[in-house]
């Protein structure tokens, strides 16, 4: 639900995804089981792919039940239901909203702190709100600062108090993820039992694919047009071979500065802002792709995993026991164990 900065690098994205949907759907030739569908659109300035068994309406109904996400955790929609909350109108959190909340709360423990969804005021402040205006200053960062931090927060009789009112949440770092686990619970709710469904590369895979075999994911590489803001041409870092990995019940998630980004003054800043500083956060790590149960979870592990960096990042999925893996800014590849078992090309 994270709407890119200008609409070029949604159409980049647009060729990423379809290369993604290239390789998922790898098999022969056409579909020639006529059980078997193919979909693809645009939904929250981003596209979506879709392939399915099962009756071909389905796919209407999952679609529709991302607009029910839609309208109760994007920022992007004032009638939305945290959209009502920010602006300090109460009322009883919805099914879509409490996941979202519970999830963040959980990754923002994992994290120590540093993955937190009350980011809103500091996201607009820096250009990546719905204004895409830029107004931030060592002061208005001051400012904003205390009004930061979900653990100033809670649900009780069903309700979501702010310690503030100032207090604002942004759940795009996670919203997409939970919006992908949605449509996907909503094609197996159709007997739908062999799937993949997918926005702007974070993706659910349950069952097999066509052939009867695991679902194959590529790992998208960073955007090049980033690389030529960030490194100058002789300093561009080489990167090995993509990664491919093999997915049966369960979700991928990759986060990466190189999604949504400006540059002002000679310095290119990424949407990945710390909880604690208020400002931007670079570290070590240039993508990171988390596999989880949930895409929910593991956009929001993917999004930590970036202002953590890799060795804080790495041990955490290690201590927790989800497979991860990292391509730093050096051109290095990490993987985890639990990463290289899924591995389609182990060497």
């Amino acid at each position: 639900m994270n709407i890119p900065y200008c609409i070029s690098r949604t159409l980049a994205s647009f060729f990423r995804m379809t290369m993604i949907l290239i390789l998922t759907v790898s098999f022969a030739g056409c579909i020639n089981n006529k059980s078997w569908h193919k979909n693809e659109g645009m939904i929250w300035h981003t596209v979506w792919h879709a392939t399915y068994d099962g009756e071909s309406s389905a796919i209407s109904v999952a679609i529709d039940s991302l607009k029910s996400v839609e309208k109760s955790i994007s920022v992007f929609d004032e009638n939305s239901l945290i959209s009502y909350i920010n602006r300090n109108e109460y009322g009883p959190v919805d099914r879509h909203l409490l996941k979202v909340y519970e999830m963040s709360v959980k990754v923002n423990k994992l994290s120590n702190g540093l993955f937190d969804p009350t980011l809103s005021p500091l996201i607009e402040a820096w250009g990546f709100g719905e204004n895409h205006v830029p107004t931030a200053d060592s002061a208005l960062i001051k400012t904003l600062l205390p009004s930061v931090g979900i653990d100033m927060t809670r649900i009780d009789n069903g309700i979501l108090y702010k310690s503030t009112p100032q207090m604002a949440f942004n759940f795009s770092a996670i919203a997409k993820g939970y919006g992908v686990d949605v449509a996907a619970q909503a094609l197996v709710d159709k007997g739908c039992r062999n799937l993949m469904f997918e926005i702007g590369g974070e993706v659910v895979c349950r069952g097999r694919n066509p052939e009867g075999k695991k679902w194959r994911i590529l790992i998208e590489t960073p955007d090049e047009e980033y690389l030529k803001e960030v490194f100058k041409k002789d300093e561009q870092p080489t990167f090995p071979g993509n990664l491919i990995v093999e997915l049966c019940d369960e979700a991928l998630a990759t986060s990466g500065n190189y999604r949504n980004y400006h540059s002002e003054s000679g310095l290119t800043y990424g949407h990945t802002i710390s909880a604690k500083t208020g400002y931007p956060v670079k570290t070590d790590i240039l993508s990171a792709s988390v596999i989880a149960p949930t895409c929910m979870e593991a956009d929001a592990l993917a999004t930590a995993c970036m202002v953590m960096g890799s060795a804080d990042a790495m041990s955490m999925l290690l201590e927790e026991g989800y497979a991860g893996a990292f391509i730093l800014y050096s051109g290095e590849v990490i993987v985890n164990d639990k990463m290289k078992a899924h591995l389609a090309n182990k060497n």
